[in-house]
């Protein structure tokens, strides 16, 4: 009988090639040990590059790091002595503040709310220069000075020049401040009798707008905010 092989393909391919493929498969693959370790011993070049990209990652970390970190904490501090400084200057006025609520029934919270307010914290050349804290108007034959502001006249904000009284200090700016309130204007002599009935600072705060001494629509919830932040109705007391 006669015996009949078959051969495959794969069978027939030579022994060479075979090999040859099977290299290419495993060089393909990654190996972590064998990035590190090659024949049982260390690749020291490999090994070096390693530690040095680790170092110089977590140098950029703590970079990143100490270049943020201070921001925020100074812009925490910056706000932290803002707070102290303008806390300390309402401090410095609220003595004089609660004698004139002894004497006129203005709130002392009031008071100092607006100084701060009209002033922008003692900021404004009027303030400082001419000791006029609250924005008061002059009338004819003041001692006066013109400066520009801020008027809301019918739904728009404009700039207008006006003349303002000039004091020659504190006092007596917060003293004509009190006395505006308690006298009212020329043409309406009870115009804040409801600021001074207020039982606390929240109802004063509203009189005062709706008696038109301001025209900012926010006037009222702006020294609400102020009294609140600064605890100011402790001097009410």
């Amino acid at each position: 009988t006669t015996e009949i092989y078959t051969l495959s393909l794969h069978d027939a391919l030579p022994i060479s090639k075979k090999r040859r493929t099977r290299k290419r498969k495993t060089s393909s693959k990654f190996s972590v040990q064998a990035f590190f370790v090659k024949n049982g011993q260390l690749r020291r070049r490999n090994t070096v590059l390693f530690v040095i990209g680790v170092v110089l990652l977590c140098a950029v970390a703590l970079r990143w790091q100490n270049n943020h970190q201070p921001i925020a904490n100074n812009s925490t501090n910056a706000q932290t002595v803002l707070y102290e400084q303008r806390r300390t200057w309402l401090n410095s006025l609220a003595p004089y503040a609660q004698q004139l609520q002894r004497q006129y029934g203005v709130l002392a919270s009031i008071s100092l709310a607006q100084a701060a307010l009209e002033s922008n914290w003692n900021g404004s050349q009027l303030s400082q220069q001419y000791h006029n804290f609250y924005g008061i108007k002059a009338s004819p034959g003041q001692k006066s000075v013109v400066l520009p502001t801020k008027e809301f006249i019918k739904g728009t904000w404009v700039t207008i020049n006006a003349p303002f009284k000039v004091y020659d200090n504190t006092q007596g700016s917060m003293l004509d401040h009190a006395l505006l309130l308690v006298r009212g204007t020329g043409e309406n002599h009870q115009r804040y009798n409801q600021v001074l009935k207020a039982p606390d600072y929240i109802t004063a705060a509203n009189a005062l707008y709706q008696a038109g001494y301001a025209t900012d629509p926010g006037y009222a919830q702006k020294l609400i905010k102020i009294i609140e932040m600064y605890h100011l109705n402790r001097f009410d007391r």
